[in-house]
């Protein structure tokens, strides 16, 4: 038992334990602002956050609609 152990904890010390991080991905909405249509960028997903980005570039707006999402990529 004590030899399964040892043999078990050496072969995990030795292992490479180096984990992978996600590529980070940006994503592209078209935006209408008003009456004009603009494009914001983020590294979220959500629209809702879109909308919210949108309303703290544009606090005078009347009205802020997410139409679509145009892209997405990743840096590497």
């Amino acid at each position: 038992m004590k030899e399964t152990l040892k043999k078990f904890l050496l072969e995990w010390w030795e292992r490479n334990t180096t984990t992978r991080m996600p590529l980070p991905t940006f994503y592209t909405y078209d935006v209408q602002v008003d009456d004009k249509t603009i494009q914001i960028e983020t590294m979220s997903c959500s629209r809702m956050y879109v909308h919210y980005k949108a309303r703290k570039m544009y606090p005078d707006a009347k009205s802020i609609n997410v139409k679509r999402q145009i892209r997405q990529y990743s840096v590497f």
